[in-house]
């Protein structure tokens, strides 16, 4: 018990220290939701059980909605107090253009999603869609015919990046709703997503380099990445997210983007996680969102679509090459030398042993995202026979 109380003692002293550091760089002010909120958010939530099979009543979260739409103070940190029994934070943001263009990306059934938060979510797919084992439906032909809501629930599987602090990344399942539908005569698409059971163990990764070059290493091993805490088995305990994408004008083409999100994580049952990390974590997944979703050389949805559909008919042999050539482009890229900046590769990681204990899935998650990267200029110095401009978007480029 001794041992177990100090080492916890450990721990809470090893986030606090990053609390410390993360307080210092900010100045908001925590600001608490106003209770009116609770019961509207408790209603969502409640949409992603499997026994909720009635009809969405937007009446009952009117009182959301209001806040979603209205101007805020830009310089408070807004949080539930003890709502859902975890650490909470509120972010919102813009994205110029229009939502039909954003859902035919980010849900297109072609399109992996986690290309467009590739600082957040390693990988993701849907494992279950309205209790079948089938694709997304295609969202974006529904926004005319959007005054019924169109309410589509299924199981989607996560992992994440690793921490920025811990080097930690998880994997785990949520149960997830979407709910295409209008408020005050303009489109909105509401998220709703809600942790399963608790995670698969946290495991070791680095962020190579800096965090904007969306470069990851995975070890498979259990613990975190941070020197005397490789032992600890941490975990996520509750994840909660209920996000709205709300076209403010589609003649200007802006779509307001509001997240709430709650998440309890830690070790021995011991939460760590503070309000500001969730804000942190937000800003980090919304960088990224937004500068893909704007960028001029971002290709059509059909386009990319018929691209990363390619993908899935290479060969395993073809997609272990192709891999292999891109983690021998970064252990020389993160090496220690004085180009390299940051935490490094592993330097007597022998990389064809550790293709050997990557998935399909894990393969081809790499490869999408580093198309990603070469179609938006990207982080070109890697010198990597992946990359591609978006002139090359004729599929000559594509080796079956």
């Amino acid at each position: 018990m001794l041992k177990k109380n100090l080492s916890t003692a450990v721990l809470l002293m090893v986030f606090l220290f990053s609390s410390t550091c993360l307080a210092a760089g900010s100045d908001l002010n925590e600001t608490k939701f106003p209770d009116s909120l609770h019961s509207g958010l408790e209603y969502l939530l409640s949409l992603t059980s499997k026994d909720k099979n009635e009809p969405v009543d937007l009446k009952l979260i009117q009182k959301v909605l209001d806040f979603v739409v209205c101007p805020k103070n830009g310089d408070s940190l807004y949080y539930t107090d003890k709502l859902f029994g975890s650490p909470s934070a509120y972010y919102e943001f813009g994205i110029n253009t229009d939502l039909q263009s954003v859902l035919e990306y980010i849900y297109h059934p072609d399109i992996p999603s986690f290309v467009f938060m590739p600082s957040s979510v390693r990988l993701s797919y849907w494992t279950q869609v309205n209790g079948q084992n089938q694709d997304l439906p295609e969202l974006w032909t529904y926004i005319s015919n959007s005054d019924c809501p169109v309410v589509i629930k299924g199981i989607e599987h996560v992992e994440i990046t690793p921490d920025q602090f811990t080097g930690a990344y998880y994997r785990y399942d949520v149960d997830k709703v979407l709910i295409l539908c209008k408020f005050r005569e303009k489109n909105l698409l509401i998220s709703i997503s809600k942790q399963k059971d608790k995670s698969d163990v946290g495991r070791k990764g680095i962020v190579l380099g800096s965090d904007d070059n969306w470069d990851y290493f995975y070890s498979g091993r259990r613990g975190l990445s941070m020197p005397g805490l490789g032992w600890v088995s941490s975990y996520m305990y509750n994840s909660i997210g209920i996000s709205f994408l709300y076209e403010v004008d589609s003649k200007k083409h802006v779509v307001k983007y509001a997240a709430f999100k709650w998440l309890r994580a830690g070790w021995a049952d011991v939460n760590v996680v503070k309000n500001k990390h969730i804000h942190k974590g937000l800003i980090r997944y919304a960088k990224d969102l937004k500068m893909i979703l704007e960028h001029p050389l971002l290709p059509e949805a059909s386009e990319l679509a018929k691209l990363f559909s390619d993908f899935e008919n290479y060969s395993p042999e073809n997609m272990r090459e192709q891999v292999k050539s891109h983690l021998t482009a970064l252990k020389n890229r993160y090496n220690g030398n004085k180009l390299s900046t940051g935490k490094n590769f592993p330097k007597n990681l022998n990389i064809s042993k550790y293709l050997d204990q990557m998935t399909n899935r894990e393969m081809y998650a790499l490869l999408v995202v580093e198309y990603m990267k070469s179609i938006l200029e990207k982080n070109q110095p890697l010198d990597n026979k992946l990359l591609v401009s978006k002139r090359q978007l004729d599929h000559s480029y594509i080796v079956p």
